[in-house]
Protein backbone atom coordinates (compact mmCIF):
# COMPACT_ATOMS: atom_id res chain seq x y z
CA UNK A 1 0.00 0.00 0.00
CA UNK A 2 1.49 3.89 -0.99
CA UNK A 3 3.72 1.83 -3.04
CA UNK A 4 3.44 4.87 -5.74
CA UNK A 5 3.99 8.02 -3.32
CA UNK A 6 7.17 6.24 -1.51
CA UNK A 7 10.39 7.53 -2.37
CA UNK A 8 13.93 5.80 -1.36
CA UNK A 9 16.83 8.23 -0.45
CA UNK A 10 17.86 10.52 2.03
CA UNK A 11 15.67 12.78 3.32
CA UNK A 12 15.58 14.76 6.70
CA UNK A 13 12.25 15.14 8.14
CA UNK A 14 11.13 18.99 9.42
CA UNK A 15 12.01 17.48 13.25
CA UNK A 16 15.46 17.11 11.78
CA UNK A 17 15.41 13.16 12.32
CA UNK A 18 16.82 11.42 9.32
CA UNK A 19 15.23 8.98 6.85
CA UNK A 20 16.27 6.39 3.94
CA UNK A 21 12.65 6.85 2.53
CA UNK A 22 9.53 9.13 2.36
CA UNK A 23 5.56 9.87 1.94
CA UNK A 24 4.82 12.13 -0.83
CA UNK A 25 0.93 11.99 -0.76
CA UNK A 26 0.47 14.82 -2.48
CA UNK A 27 1.42 13.00 -5.74
CA UNK A 28 -1.85 10.85 -5.36
CA UNK A 29 -4.32 11.49 -7.72
CA UNK A 30 -7.78 13.22 -5.71
CA UNK A 31 -9.54 9.81 -7.36
CA UNK A 32 -6.94 7.47 -5.47
CA UNK A 33 -6.88 9.84 -2.07
CA UNK A 34 -11.05 9.78 -2.09
CA UNK A 35 -10.50 5.76 -2.47
CA UNK A 36 -8.20 5.95 0.30
CA UNK A 37 -10.41 7.74 2.34
CA UNK A 38 -13.25 5.05 1.59
CA UNK A 39 -11.23 2.85 3.26
CA UNK A 40 -10.11 4.63 6.22
CA UNK A 41 -13.94 6.01 7.19
CA UNK A 42 -14.62 2.49 7.11
CA UNK A 43 -12.17 2.00 10.19
CA UNK A 44 -13.42 5.01 11.48
CA UNK A 45 -16.96 4.02 11.72
CA UNK A 46 -15.66 0.92 13.57
CA UNK A 47 -13.75 3.05 15.90
CA UNK A 48 -17.28 4.91 16.62
CA UNK A 49 -19.07 2.05 17.38
CA UNK A 50 -16.77 1.54 20.62
CA UNK A 51 -15.45 5.18 21.17
CA UNK A 52 -18.83 7.32 20.37
CA UNK A 53 -19.53 9.68 17.52
CA UNK A 54 -17.51 12.21 15.71
CA UNK A 55 -18.87 15.95 15.94
CA UNK A 56 -16.18 17.79 13.60
CA UNK A 57 -13.24 16.96 11.51
CA UNK A 58 -9.98 19.13 11.69
CA UNK A 59 -7.43 18.74 8.83
CA UNK A 60 -3.88 19.43 9.63
CA UNK A 61 -2.18 21.44 7.22
CA UNK A 62 -0.82 20.27 4.12
CA UNK A 63 -2.52 16.82 3.24
CA UNK A 64 -4.56 16.82 6.50
CA UNK A 65 -6.19 19.38 4.95
CA UNK A 66 -6.99 16.95 1.90
CA UNK A 67 -7.86 14.04 3.63
CA UNK A 68 -10.20 15.62 6.44
CA UNK A 69 -12.22 17.47 4.12
CA UNK A 70 -12.93 14.10 2.32
CA UNK A 71 -13.41 12.14 5.16
CA UNK A 72 -16.12 15.30 6.26
CA UNK A 73 -17.91 14.86 3.53
CA UNK A 74 -18.16 11.35 3.61
CA UNK A 75 -19.22 11.65 7.71
CA UNK A 76 -21.46 14.49 6.65
CA UNK A 77 -20.07 16.77 9.54
CA UNK A 78 -18.59 20.52 10.08
CA UNK A 79 -14.45 20.89 8.76
CA UNK A 80 -12.03 23.12 9.99
CA UNK A 81 -8.52 23.24 9.15
CA UNK A 82 -5.51 23.42 11.19
CA UNK A 83 -2.49 25.33 9.93
CA UNK A 84 0.56 24.99 11.16
CA UNK A 85 1.79 28.25 12.94
CA UNK A 86 -0.61 29.51 16.21
CA UNK A 87 -0.73 32.88 14.51
CA UNK A 88 -2.42 31.26 11.46
CA UNK A 89 -4.89 29.69 13.60
CA UNK A 90 -5.84 32.78 15.45
CA UNK A 91 -7.12 34.62 12.14
CA UNK A 92 -9.70 31.27 11.87
CA UNK A 93 -13.44 31.80 12.87
CA UNK A 94 -13.87 28.55 15.14
CA UNK A 95 -17.43 28.65 16.25
CA UNK A 96 -17.22 27.58 20.05
CA UNK A 97 -18.20 24.13 20.52
CA UNK A 98 -19.49 22.34 23.94
CA UNK A 99 -16.87 20.74 25.66
CA UNK A 100 -18.25 17.12 24.97
CA UNK A 101 -17.40 17.65 21.11
CA UNK A 102 -15.72 14.82 20.07
CA UNK A 103 -12.70 15.64 17.55
CA UNK A 104 -11.61 13.67 14.69
CA UNK A 105 -7.62 15.13 13.79
CA UNK A 106 -6.53 14.15 10.47
CA UNK A 107 -3.01 14.34 9.23
CA UNK A 108 -1.80 12.13 6.19
CA UNK A 109 1.60 10.62 8.36
CA UNK A 110 1.99 9.69 11.90
CA UNK A 111 5.59 9.63 13.64
CA UNK A 112 5.87 11.11 17.29
CA UNK A 113 2.29 12.64 16.95
CA UNK A 114 3.85 16.49 17.41
CA UNK A 115 1.52 17.96 15.08
CA UNK A 116 -1.46 15.94 16.70
CA UNK A 117 -0.44 17.17 20.26
CA UNK A 118 0.13 21.27 18.28
CA UNK A 119 -3.21 20.47 17.12
CA UNK A 120 -4.86 19.91 20.30
CA UNK A 121 -3.30 22.85 22.23
CA UNK A 122 -4.51 24.96 19.40
CA UNK A 123 -8.14 23.87 19.83
CA UNK A 124 -7.60 23.80 24.02
CA UNK A 125 -9.72 20.72 23.93
CA UNK A 126 -8.93 18.31 27.16
CA UNK A 127 -6.98 15.38 26.54
CA UNK A 128 -9.69 12.86 26.91
CA UNK A 129 -10.71 9.96 24.61
CA UNK A 130 -14.58 10.41 24.15
CA UNK A 131 -12.82 14.01 23.15
CA UNK A 132 -10.52 13.24 20.88
CA UNK A 133 -9.57 11.14 18.35
CA UNK A 134 -6.69 10.79 15.43
CA UNK A 135 -6.69 9.26 12.31
CA UNK A 136 -3.95 9.81 9.12
CA UNK A 137 -3.44 7.25 6.29
CA UNK A 138 0.15 5.99 7.51
CA UNK A 139 1.66 5.07 10.68
CA UNK A 140 5.00 5.12 10.75
CA UNK A 141 7.52 2.66 12.39
CA UNK A 142 10.23 4.92 14.61
CA UNK A 143 12.38 1.76 14.36
CA UNK A 144 13.13 2.89 10.36
CA UNK A 145 13.80 6.10 11.67
CA UNK A 146 17.29 7.87 12.69
CA UNK A 147 17.27 10.22 15.48
CA UNK A 148 20.81 10.79 16.01
CA UNK A 149 20.72 14.10 14.95
CA UNK A 150 18.26 14.94 17.37
CA UNK A 151 18.76 12.68 20.52
CA UNK A 152 21.89 15.71 21.59
CA UNK A 153 22.04 18.85 23.82
CA UNK A 154 18.71 19.05 25.50
CA UNK A 155 19.78 22.87 25.62
CA UNK A 156 18.63 23.47 22.17
CA UNK A 157 14.91 22.93 21.58
CA UNK A 158 15.64 21.91 17.71
CA UNK A 159 17.34 18.88 19.47
CA UNK A 160 14.74 17.73 21.79
CA UNK A 161 12.71 15.53 19.50
CA UNK A 162 11.65 12.49 21.32
CA UNK A 163 12.34 8.98 20.06
CA UNK A 164 9.03 7.48 20.91
CA UNK A 165 5.03 7.95 19.86
CA UNK A 166 3.30 9.93 22.96
CA UNK A 167 0.98 6.70 24.67
CA UNK A 168 -2.37 9.89 23.96
CA UNK A 169 -1.65 9.13 20.36
CA UNK A 170 -1.12 5.37 20.44
CA UNK A 171 -4.44 5.15 22.52
CA UNK A 172 -6.95 6.96 20.51
CA UNK A 173 -4.97 6.80 16.57
CA UNK A 174 -6.85 5.36 13.55
CA UNK A 175 -4.86 4.71 10.72
CA UNK A 176 -5.00 3.04 7.33
CA UNK A 177 -1.56 1.85 6.94
CA UNK A 178 1.14 0.57 9.72
CA UNK A 179 4.61 0.43 8.45
CA UNK A 180 6.86 -3.26 9.06
CA UNK A 181 9.45 -2.91 10.94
Amino acid sequence: MFSRIIKEGTFVLSTGVKSTYTYQYDLLTDAMNEAYCEMLNQKLQSWQAKHGKFNVVVGCETQGIRIGYQLSKLMELPFHIMPKKRIDFAQLEMPAYPKDTHWLIVDDITSTGSTFLRAVGYLDIEEKSETITFASMILRNLDNLDFSAVSGDPEKEQFNVRSERFDFIDKRLVSLYSEPS
